[in-house]
């Protein structure tokens, strides 16, 4: 298994999964130019990539989507509540490309998708738990405004968990947000907190997670060492030694493989 978080933050999202050798992106919320340069990054060959997964159709999730399809032949899997939303956006899709999202699929055979709802203020929001034949586990959520006892079955067991860490909550009321985007965001359908975060990785957390990355960092409400340090600080307090690494906006993260 292998995995690089191409970028995350409100500028873009995009995750590349090599799982089961099965290469997967996560969203394209990036152009099709900055998505190229960052495979190029990571020593990945774009064609080689067999589907993509929309989480929701907010533009920093979708930006590159349509393009990377039309580029690459690329079969997109997406909500039919998202597609309405983000139909004009994505452009002209082959037919045989646009796949809705019903419920769990295959991709090759080799990687079992399950798509779950999370809380957010997009049309629909989903994460991913992705299952590899080769028994190594991948669950991405890079936007979810509050933990619920719902999603807590698809962290069971995961090798590996991407999980936003957006505001620091002090951050949030300090920065010049209009009054209405501070409520939005730490409503219960806008983002994670760092506080919020580091809790969901200490209850979820199993003697099998081997890596977990923080994502969709806030530039204005947060910074990459407190979102680190808060992750960091809990886990301590639960006497728990687990590979955390924070995800930048504007470069990938190195290629890790288990």
């Amino acid at each position: 298994m292998k995995i690089s978080i191409l970028g995350s933050g409100s500028e873009g999202n995009a995750t590349y999964i090599d799982l089961a050798g099965v290469p997967i992106l996560v969203d394209a919320g990036f152009s099709g130019k900055t998505l190229m340069e960052r495979f190029l990054q990571i020593e990945v060959v774009p064609s080689c990539l067999k589907a993509l997964l929309v989480t929701h159709e907010h533009v920093d999730h979708i930006k590159g989507v349509g393009i990377i399809s039309r580029k690459l032949n690329l079969p997109i899997y997406i909500t039919p509540e998202s597609y309405r939303v983000a139909q004009r956006q994505l452009g002209k899709i082959a037919e045989g490309n646009l796949r809705f999202i019903s419920g769990d699929f295959w991709i090759d055979g080799k990687v079992h998708v399950i798509p779950f709802d999370v809380n957010h203020d997009a049309a629909r929001t989903v994460g991913f738990r992705l299952e590899g034949v080769n028994g190594k586990t991948v669950v991405v959520t890079t936007d979810v405004g509050s933990v619920t006892t719902d999603i807590a079955p698809f962290f069971r067991n995961a090798d590996v968990i991407v999980l936003e860490s957006n505001y620091d909550f002090g951050m949030l009321q300090a920065c010049d947000y209009p009054y209405a985007l501070k409520q939005r965001i730490n409503s219960s359908h806008g983002h994670l907190s760092n506080e919020d975060s580091c809790r969901m990785i200490g209850e979820f957390y199993h003697s099998n997670l081997k890596k977990v990355y923080l994502a969709h960092v806030s530039k204005n409400s947060n910074t990459y060492e407190m979102a680190l340090n808060t992750t960091l600080q809990e886990l301590n307090a639960r006497c728990i030694s687990l590979d955390v690494e924070v995800a930048y906006q504007h470069h990938p993260t190195p290629m890790f493989e288990l």
